[in-house]
């Protein structure tokens, strides 16, 4: 059966620097994604790994290329219709998860939806089920920092995907856990991907984790190939 193909950028090119001293950082980087499809890019440290998911994910402009998210243009919308297909179509989850300390786990998990313009009931309802998905619902109601860091990264991927998102952007998911947390992250987020036909792109340098997924890309010197 033919997947839906979720993103799908052509000819990216970012950069850095002034005249004098530029630093290509990616040079024409291409990438399809398909529905439920789990792929990781690895790359050496400063290749553009992180760039190249905020380029994805429609947080930072590149200077040549197109990014398709279920076929709509992001790069080509209004900034605020740009935030509102971000916001539908792509979760994102970071090493340092990026919780806000001042709300509990389950507050911020809510974000999403009262961002969308969901009711609190119905925000909560949603947050908790997937805080129950992800394990962690005995720990609703604490804040990030009585929580451990395992446990906060599968609050980040609860957040990441609580609007349904057709693609999960992940950079270094597992960098900042302990091997066997990672293990734990790393199992999840197959089912998760295998559970809703969800697509995750994960930045990683863990062999483990790219070990387990459906396909691997490999970034250096600005080139994005097949690894």
């Amino acid at each position: 059966m033919n997947k839906e193909i979720v993103l799908a950028a052509g000819n990216i090119h970012c950069s850095y620097g002034s005249a004098d001293a530029i630093i290509q950082v990616l040079k024409g980087a291409n990438i399809t994604i398909k529905s439920g499809e789990v792929v990781a890019v690895m790359g050496p440290s400063g290749s553009g790994k992180s760039t190249l998911l905020h380029a994805l994910g429609l947080l930072e402009r590149p200077e040549k290329g197109k990014v398709l998210i279920c076929g709509e243009d992001g790069w080509a919308l209004s900034s605020r219709k740009r935030a509102e297909l971000r916001n539908r179509k792509i979760g994102f989850v970071f090493q340092f998860h990026h919780l806000l300390e001042e709300f509990t786990l389950r507050e911020n998990v809510m974000m999403p939806c009262l961002i969308a313009g969901a009711g609190s009931v119905e925000a909560s309802g949603e947050a908790d089920r997937l805080l129950e998905r992800v394990g962690i619902i005995h720990r609703a109601s604490h804040f990030p920092s009585r929580v451990s860091g395992g446990e906060r990264q599968r609050a980040a991927i609860a957040r990441a995907i609580v609007m349904k998102p057709d693609i999960v952007l992940a950079d270094e998911p597992t960098g900042n856990l302990d091997t066997d947390t990672s293990a734990e992250v790393e199992k999840l987020i197959m089912e998760l991907a295998e559970e809703g036909e969800r697509s995750f792109l994960l930045a990683t340098h863990s062999h483990d984790l790219a070990s387990a997924v459906h396909r691997r890309l490999f970034l250096d010197s600005g080139i994005l190939s097949e690894s």
